[in-house]
């Protein structure tokens, strides 16, 4: 599986381990990019019904978010939360980390924050 859109891009990253999905956001993440990514990632669930799935979100490139993009996103993490075992997310903004942290919470999905892709390399 791969997505690409200019503001997204997806792929499976096996070298993250099994059934890992690996998502780079790219400058401000729209409705339109959350539409387009969304509708992909839950079309892999719908097709896989009995497979769990671990995220990294990589947000070093993101410079925000529009209230909308953010809505589709929960709409769907709240239809898939029971099979995504874990979220990583990359980002040295403070403000987005943050507001991945509240997320996470609202989810009570495990996941890791990290200010970069090496520092969660070495956790790992």
């Amino acid at each position: 599986m791969t997505f690409s859109h200019p503001r997204i891009e997806i792929r499976i990253a096996p070298e993250f381990g099994l059934n890992c999905i690996y998502f780079v956001f790219k400058d401000k993440f729209t409705q339109d990019a959350s539409e387009q990514a969304t509708s992909n990632w839950s079309g892999l669930f719908d097709s896989n019904p009995d497979t769990s799935y671990s995220f990294i979100w990589d947000c070093s490139q993101m410079s925000g978010f529009e209230p909308s993009a953010r809505t589709i996103w929960y709409e769907a993490m709240k239809k898939h939360k029971t099979r995504i075992s874990h979220v990583a997310i990359i980002s040295p903004n403070i403000l987005i980390r943050g507001a991945a942290r509240v997320m996470m919470e609202v989810f009570g999905v495990k996941s890791k924050i990290v200010k970069s892709l090496d520092e969660l390399k070495e956790l790992a």
